[in-house]
């Protein structure tokens, strides 16, 4: 399949960078753009740009830049004039560094970072690129054809992801948060230890994971109450696997996504405690069973479970169960 075979006529690729440097023409009868080595003015850096022609309607495009250290500034790299014959889905996320892509047909500017993902639902696509010299920029974009979209997914589907992109018809156009770990998986399309078809169908799978995460996460934000629910039992079944060893919330809170304070308080609405008195109840529910089958001096056992002294973990067993833990090992229940 040519590059963009039946939804382009061609791309020019102009380089601000080294304004007098021959352009680029890609056609459409070129099944790929290998790696090429960007323009610079000598002293300023390198970088290159290469493109691979996918199955399903697709195209992925990834750009490199890295500047030599200097006075940092954000400064144009390229221009990029591509003639469709239908609309396309346009993503650019970034991996490393920041940059802004100038849309010349509607006249907006889109800022991108690590954090953000830009998206597009495009019929002819007027990009200028804009790099910050302050660190390397490494970017991938996606393009695939919306009838491609619409024929592997349906309409509901695909309806509810440009409604959710806020993609209205062609040309529009959206700058949205997403998951380091939705971002990555089209990050890492590009591989070197594979070539030809090979390269290309691990390509192809990433770009379909991509698409499928995002789907996913977009549905998420949607229903957002419902996917912290998701969450928070999640989190149950790990704390339910410490074994009543304390965990830090603030890990537990970057690793879910949610602030200390929301995720307890969801805890407490799903469960009705706290996140530290589920921990704690756990404890004593481990401490219990081993005083019963186990002859672990009292000392050693509190300490094993997190707690600063004997008496301390005394006063939390009599709290929970109503008698002392002693009692256990007189054969006695207390009750």
């Amino acid at each position: 399949m040519p590059l963009m075979e039946a939804v382009t006529t061609h791309m020019n690729i102009r380089w601000l960078s080294e304004p007098d440097a021959e352009p680029v023409l890609v056609k459409a009868s070129q099944k790929e753009l290998v790696r090429t080595e960007l323009p610079f003015q000598q002293g300023e850096g390198h970088g290159w740009i290469e493109m691979l022609d996918l199955a399903l309607g697709m195209h992925v495009c990834r750009v490199v830049h890295h500047f030599e250290p200097g006075e940092a500034s954000l400064q144009p790299m390229s221009e990029v004039v591509t003639e469709l014959t239908e609309p396309v889905l346009f993503v650019q996320t970034a991996r490393r560094g920041r940059g802004v892509l100038h849309d010349r047909r509607l006249d907006v500017r889109l800022a991108h970072d690590p954090g953000v993902c830009i998206f597009q639902h495009m019929d002819r696509i007027d990009h200028r690129h804009w790099a910050d010299t302050s660190a390397t920029v490494e970017v991938t974009a996606l393009g695939i054809r919306t009838s491609k979209l619409l024929r592997s997914l349906g309409e509901p589907i695909v309806g509810s992801l440009f409604e959710a992109l806020g993609l209205s018809q062609p040309p529009s156009a959206s700058v949205r948060v997403v998951p380091k770990h939705v971002t990555a998986i089209l990050q890492s399309c590009f591989t070197d230890h594979l070539t030809g078809s090979l390269r290309k169908l691990h390509a192809q799978a990433k770009v379909l994971d991509f698409i499928i995460a995002l789907a996913g996460h977009l549905a998420d934000e949607a229903e957002p109450e419902s996917r912290k629910i998701r969450l928070i039992r999640q989190l149950r079944e790990e704390l339910d696997q410490l074994n009543g060893v304390v965990p830090c919330l603030d890990e537990l809170a970057k690793r879910y996504e949610l602030s200390e304070r929301v995720m307890n308080e969801l805890f407490k609405q799903e469960y009705g405690q706290s996140i530290y008195a589920y921990v704690t109840g756990l404890r004593l529910e481990a401490a219990h069973a081993a005083l019963q089958s186990t002859g672990t001096p009292l000392k050693v056992l509190a300490a094993r479970l997190g707690y600063s002294s004997v008496s301390h973990f005394s006063n939390a067993f009599t709290k929970k169960f109503g008698y002392r833990p002693g009692s256990l090992r007189r054969g006695k229940s207390g009750q």
